[in-house]
């Protein structure tokens, strides 16, 4: 890595994993586009995209599809949104879908994806004329695109990400619930700056009546009164295993306390508040929310893993755990590399993180998956500009 890339890292970016052009992430992340189709209800999100005004058929429909890392995504409800669009506003119609994502994201793998060197999932732009696919490489803390542009924008499993450095959080790598308040509120303050933020400048780049769609990794109330988070097991044994590194000398108490993942789940509360306070910047940018709900999905690398088991009586625990991580390594590896001291190596670095997912992945194929398995819980919004 140059010395950028690593500054941008240490300040809370998020360095892809694996080979640049190689489509690495939507690979590993498997079906994720499908579990994006049924979060976003298709049948309402057609609904009202319909409903975004388009008065001159002669100008350009633009559609923004913000932290987009590789397109793999939202292929196919990109392509599905396009088709219907096209049914409602007429074929002749020019489509242009403007992919966001930070300036070091892998967007060689979003090209080849979208030219069909990459297959799968297949490309919207090999079967529909008159769409055209451009990249902006502005995170989404910015300004992305020129104001009063935007017809529709979607933003999906990307908002929990903050906009720089996380809070100091010496015991954890991640915000989790049993965090000691006074870093939580730290970081729940940052998330919420941050969404406001995000939200008023949206609100620039909408045009009146244009739609934004939203969806983050949520937490869920549980049984007992507490609150389960996204991906919980996963990140707690991320993180003890990480502690176990910093026990063993293999890494340093300071390496430790500074591996944190800049993300913050955001609840429905979180996401709702901006709406709710008509003071807002936010409310007086003139964004309105729509509706606000809640998704549960399945982990689909352990209904993959049970679905093998009864059909063909195999229980591939080594594949399951190789696939559960490799799902998630793609997301949360730079974080680790960030965290070790910049007199390591490059080279040493991803032995040590490398190690670190190694251990992960053996713990991981001795446990029952039923034990393991996250659900995914999502809360998402549909908001548009008066």
């Amino acid at each position: 890595m140059t010395t950028d890339i690593v500054n941008l890292c240490d300040n809370g970016a998020h360095l892809p994993f694996g080979e640049t052009g190689s489509g690495n992430y939507g690979m590993n992340l498997g079906s994720l586009d499908g579990k994006y189709t049924i979060l976003l209800r298709t049948d309402e999100f057609l609904k009202l995209s319909k409903m975004v005004p388009f008065p001159n058929k002669a100008s350009v429909y633009n559609i923004g599809d913000y932290g987009t890392a590789d397109g793999a995504a939202s292929m196919r409800l990109l392509g599905k949104l396009i088709e219907s669009l096209r049914e409602h506003h007429g074929h002749d119609v020019q489509f242009q879908v403007i992919y966001e994502d930070q300036e070091i994201n892998d967007f060689n793998s979003l090209f080849r994806r979208l030219s069909g060197l990459i297959p799968k999932p297949p490309s919207y732009l090999q079967d529909l004329e008159n769409v055209f696919a451009l990249a902006s490489g502005t995170h989404f803390y910015k300004q992305c695109v020129p104001a009063d542009s935007m017809h529709i924008i979607l933003c999906m499993a990307a908002v929990h990400w903050l906009s720089g450095k996380p809070p100091v959080n010496k015991d954890f790598i991640y915000c989790f619930p049993e965090t000691e308040a006074d870093v939580r509120q730290s970081f729940e303050k940052q998330a919420s700056e941050d969404w406001e933020k995000f939200l008023t400048i949206r609100s620039r780049e909408l045009k009146k009546g244009g739609l934004l769609v939203v969806s983050a990794p949520s937490d869920n109330p549980t049984s007992t009164g507490g609150m389960k988070l996204c991906n919980e097991n996963y990140l707690h044994m991320l993180n003890s295993t990480w502690k176990e590194f910093c026990d063993n000398g293999r890494i340093s108490k300071s390496e430790f306390v500074n591996t944190n993942l800049a993300c913050f789940h955001k609840g429905l509360s979180l996401l709702k508040a901006p709406f709710e306070n008509t003071s807002s910047n936010v409310s007086r940018s003139g964004l309105r929310l729509l509706s606000a709900d809640v998704v549960t999905l399945p982990c689909e690398v352990y209904n993959e893993w049970k679905q093998r088991k009864e059909d063909e009586g195999v229980d591939d625990r080594a594949g399951y755990a190789r696939r559960f991580v490799s799902a998630h390594r793609c997301w949360s590896n730079s974080a680790f590399l960030a965290g070790l001291s910049g007199t390591r190596s490059k080279e040493e670095k991803e032995v040590i993180v490398s190690e670190l997912y190694g251990r992960v992945e053996s713990i991981v194929g001795k446990m029952n998956p039923e034990l393991l398995k996250d659900d995914y819980t999502f809360s998402f919004v549909f908001i548009t500009k008066d």
